[in-house]
């Protein structure tokens, strides 16, 4: 069963300081190394590639069948199947999956890993332990994935022509592979053609043998008629790292079409701009007007600094706008920038205008395969120091992009990617300290869980956690994209799960920093002896219906029903008031709007009540001062003495609010000091002596 695990996430938010919280994660520990993680989206089964093994976990990692891919007897100079009699360099050998892809439409699961030249087997999605096709005995036409565990194999399940799938692979070429680079394979038997085997006789790239550059393959992706590989490539002359991205149509056997060039990401942190050296990892999502590359980029950084890493985005749109360009350019004449991949001379120029809208996937009689030096430059937007990005898969939410970054420490970063270009990283997961996330960084089908996997774990991760937050401030202040509060439920959700969400004003996204506030109150203020009305003016105030009702609630006293006048709320003063502080002139009543149905939150605010009684009493020994300088409506009766509220006609004999300067006062008094226990006449400058004749 699925294990569950302690661990500190770190939510860097915004404008608050990082704050440490506590998740109990649900977990998967294999026996040995993970390799790869894929998902089933219709059933939410997750299958896992590790040593030696495979797993069927259902979707809080539970572990439902385990089938055993390994150890065996092999070497990889030999050719399968092995026999101890022609191999004697034979021995048991680790079996490391090198790739793991659904062929959803079947029911099937393609695995290949190290063992016997990297050939393949396909089982069966509903019981892994069932084998739909495994043979060990096809010789080199059958080798997929590369038999060295350094070198990285990637794939694609999609069709040439409608009902045929096809397995297209790009792979490095280590010390005992083919040689093979590209490749399309069959997964059914057609025309004699076994499952793995090629899909034409052509459909193979292998590197030349005078090539002296090396591949290391990131991720392969489809768009429209198009298969795309990334990959870094080592060249030796002159001797640098480059990350390019190749395209050929699904559908050309003849790879006519195959074409590449490169990506650059730059990181802007530093003059000149420099570039990453190396893509590390890399995902397409959907998001906003047409599908986007996401890529996390590596460097070391200057001075010994460690490395840097950053993320840059390549819409698609662009990246299939500059290959047009390209073979447009190479048709027609130039060839500087352009070469032949793998091998060999290029012959760019003296083809017919309009060659390359002609033959869209190609032909025998344009420059095939062909490469570029002039490629796409995207500058990261965002960027690390002293570690690297490690893994990256991209979210929507409601027309939002959110991408969540695996790093080399064992986090899991997320990032809100703006549609101006910006990023905003608004937390973070740590998910095992020290430990590297791996590439497959997975979203669950339902897309409310991630799937991160470090060494030998695979940790299911929440996407979002509003719920945790209880206040619209504290939702607020988490920046968290996928939030926002629910006014009329009172707590903090998904917009999905907000029932009025459509409606004006009762959600409020976090990232707009807004909670529903009185902005004002007319009085501003009110005497503790005074009945009347409170006239609250609220902003943003959610669109309410005849069922909406709202109460008012001061302090302790009852709650009744609130009058909704447009954007105000309309409350009557309580009968009974807490007493005045001692030592203050009023006492702040916390007024709280709510709705009637389940006494739901609305919004909150502190309303002063003064006594002008006690305002006579905060200026020692000048009680007429003290009454007519506060901030109330107070006014000071000369003839009763007594300090109390401001009437709206007058009287005789009455000093207004803030109209201390008009107190009667004794002033400048000769001498100032008198000795004890000594009649000593005293004499004072009067003012406004008059006043009291």
């Amino acid at each position: 069963m699925a294990l569950q695990l302690w661990a500190l996430a770190l939510l860097g938010l915004l404008g608050t300081g990082a704050a440490l919280r506590h998740h109990k994660l649900n977990f998967f520990q294999s026996e040995t190394e993970l390799n790869h993680l894929v998902v089933d989206r219709e059933t939410g089964v997750v299958y896992l590639g590790v040593v030696n093994a495979l797993y069927q976990l259902n979707a809080n990692l539970q572990l439902e069948q385990k089938a055993g891919t390994g150890p065996a007897l092999d070497n990889k100079k030999c050719t399968p199947p092995i026999e101890p009699s022609q191999c004697h360099e034979a021995m048991m050998t680790d079996n490391v999956n090198q790739l793991l892809l659904l062929d959803a439409p079947r029911k099937r699961l393609v695995e290949c890993g190290s063992l016997f030249k990297g050939i393949c087997a396909l089982r069966a999605m509903s019981n892994i332990s069932t084998r739909l096709f495994y043979e060990d005995s096809g010789g080199e036409k059958s080798f997929v994935a590369s038999n060295d565990k350094s070198v990285a194999t990637v794939g694609l399940v999609s069709e040439t022509v409608p009902g045929e799938r096809v397995l297209f692979v790009g792979k490095g070429n280590g010390p005992h592979d083919n040689g093979v680079i590209v490749s399309t394979r069959l997964l059914d038997r057609v025309d004699g053609r076994d499952a793995f085997e090629a899909y034409t006789d052509h459909a193979t790239y292998k590197a030349g043998y005078l090539s002296t550059n090396t591949q290391q393959f990131v991720t392969a992706f489809e768009d429209g008629i198009y298969v795309f590989f990334v990959f870094n490539q080592q060249d030796k002359h002159p001797s640098r790292n480059r990350t390019l991205l190749a395209r050929m149509c699904k559908h050309d056997p003849f790879y006519y079409s195959y074409l590449e060039m490169d990506l650059q990401c730059l990181d802007p942190s530093e003059a000149l701009a420099p570039t990453f050296s190396t893509c590390l990892a890399a995902s397409v999502a959907l998001v906003g007007t047409g599908p986007v590359l996401y890529a996390v980029f590596s460097r070391e950084g200057r001075g010994g600094a460690g490395p840097r890493a950053g993320l840059c985005l390549f819409p698609l749109e662009e990246v299939n706008q500059k290959m047009q360009a390209n073979r447009d350019a190479c048709y027609k004449a130039t060839q500087d920038t352009f070469y032949k991949p793998f091998h060999g001379e290029i012959q760019c120029g003296g083809h017919m205008p309009g060659a390359s809208e002609s033959f869209p996937c190609g032909s025998e009689h344009l420059p095939y395969p062909l490469g570029s030096r002039d490629g796409l430059t995207a500058t990261a937007v965002l960027q690390r120091g002293g570690l690297n990005l490690t893994a990256v898969t991209v979210a929507a939410e409601n027309n939002h992009t959110i991408a969540f970054l695996g790093t080399s420490d064992g986090r899991v970063l997320k990032v809100y990617l703006t549609q101006n270009g910006s990023s905003s990283e608004y937390g973070s997961i740590l998910v095992e300290i020290n430990k590297k996330i791996k590439q497959d960084l997975v979203l669950s089908a339902d897309g409310n869980s991630l799937y991160a996997m470090t060494q030998d774990k695979v940790f299911q991760l929440p996407v979002q956690e509003c719920e945790s937050y209880l206040t619209c401030a504290q939702c607020r202040s988490s920046q968290d994209p996928y939030c926002g509060w629910c006014v009329v439920e009172g707590r903090c959700t998904r917009r999905a799960q907000c029932p009025r969400a459509e409606e004006s004003g009762h959600w409020l996204w976090s990232r707009d920093e807004s909670c529903v506030t009185i902005t004002g109150a007319q009085p501003q203020n009110m005497s503790r002896r005074a009945q009347g009305e409170v006239l609250l003016t609220i902003s943003p105030l959610p669109a309410l219906n005849e069922d909406d009702e709202l109460l008012c609630h001061f302090g302790d006293s009852p709650s009744h029903s609130a009058r909704v006048e447009g954007n105000a709320i309309i409350c009557n003063s309580p009968s009974s008031i807490p007493g005045t502080p001692p030592g203050q002139d009023h006492v702040a009543v916390n007024i709280q709007l709510l709705f009637r149905r389940d006494n739901v939150f609305l919004t909150s605010h502190l309303y002063p009540f003064y006594d002008c009684r006690e305002a006579m009493s905060l200026v020692e020994n000048l009680p007429c001062i003290s009454c007519a300088s506060n901030r109330w409506t107070c006014q000071w009766d000369l003839r009763y003495h007594e300090c109390r509220e401001a009437s709206p006609n007058p009287e005789e004999g009455i000093i207004p609010a803030h109209m201390e300067d008009n107190c009667p006062q004794f002033l400048d008094p000769k001498p100032l000091v008198i000795p004890m226990n000594h009649e000593t006449e005293v004499t004072f400058q009067g003012q406004n002596l008059d006043t009291v004749k």
